[in-house]
């Protein structure tokens, strides 16, 4: 100890003080971490997990941003030369890649064997090995809907989207079974299509896949349904999809306070009727 003291008087000045400011320095860093043990606490157990639910949020919104949907996919066989954008969207492909294979078919392309995927450039090598065990292609004989070897006749322009039946919808490109029967099931709901536009109510097809679509349909309107406003009852309005139950009340109630309706603007009087809904329910009612 004599020997320290002694070895730090022969210091000069300088060394003095820098050695007193290491020791302060010490004495303050040992002090700091006595110090942050006391002043940092662990976070509360419903503060970290508001917290890590909002990184398991922020994490889902990075992969719907990169296209990653993030929806859960679900595996089935599916034939790559009849399924429709539907169910392509199930099986997490994604929207770009969806589309360039509906466009390959549209002209022509038809896929003989599970590898003519692969030729698909949108389509990554991981994404093929995670499909391939589901692909299923039909034999020439197995996709045969029509008797002898001959082709069906090509599809007319202009067909009627209210009598069309389901078969011939699947015939058409970027339509399969889901898509065909949601079409089926729309079209009785409603009682008949207005208008081609009433098919994105059903499915938010691609531009590409409905200007196909309008020009193959149409709407005839002998063949469109309408509502008799003065003899439907209140259930046959209740299930119409722009209607419902509450409005069907209320267009009844109207109808026994006016005796019967002499136009069809009377709707506009109807309780909790607004323009955009009588936009589109006026069109599909009748006075006679």
């Amino acid at each position: 100890m004599k020997r320290f003291i002694s070895s730090y008087f022969k210091l000069s000045r300088s060394e003095r003080v820098g050695m007193i400011a290491i020791l302060i320095l010490t004495l303050c860093l040992f002090t700091a971490s006595i110090c942050m043990r006391w002043l940092v606490r662990p976070l509360p157990d419903k503060e970290e997990q508001r917290l890590n639910l909002a990184w398991q949020q922020l994490q889902q919104a990075v992969e719907t941003e990169n296209g990653k949907t993030a929806q859960a996919t679900t595996l089935f066989a599916f034939d790559p030369n009849t399924l429709d954008s539907a169910g392509f969207a199930h099986l997490g492909l994604s929207t770009r890649t969806t589309k360039y294979l509906l466009n390959w078919r549209r002209k022509g392309k038809h896929f003989y064997r599970k590898d003519d995927l692969k030729a698909l450039y949108t389509l990554s090598a991981a994404e093929y090995e995670r499909l391939a065990p589901y692909i299923y292609i039909a034999t020439a004989q197995q996709e045969q809907h029509w008797s002898g070897n001959t082709s069906p006749a090509p599809l007319p322009d202009g067909m009627d989207l209210n009598t069309i039946d389901s078969a011939t919808l699947l015939r058409l490109d970027g339509i399969g079974t889901v898509l065909a029967q949601r079409i089926v099931q729309r079209r009785r709901v409603l009682g008949s299509f207005l208008q081609t536009s009433q098919l994105l109510e059903v499915y938010k097809f691609s531009d590409s896949v409905f200007n196909y679509l309008q020009t193959k349909l149409r709407v005839y309107p002998e063949t469109v349904t309408k509502i008799r406003l003065n003899t439907v009852t209140e259930e046959q309005l209740g299930i119409h999809p722009y209607i419902g139950p509450v409005m069907a009340k209320n267009i009844v109630l109207l109808r026994s306070g006016l005796n019967k309706y002499e136009k069809i603007e009377q709707l506009r009087q109807v309780p909790l009727m607004n323009e955009e809904k009588y936009r589109k329910i006026a069109p599909y009612c009748t006075i006679d």
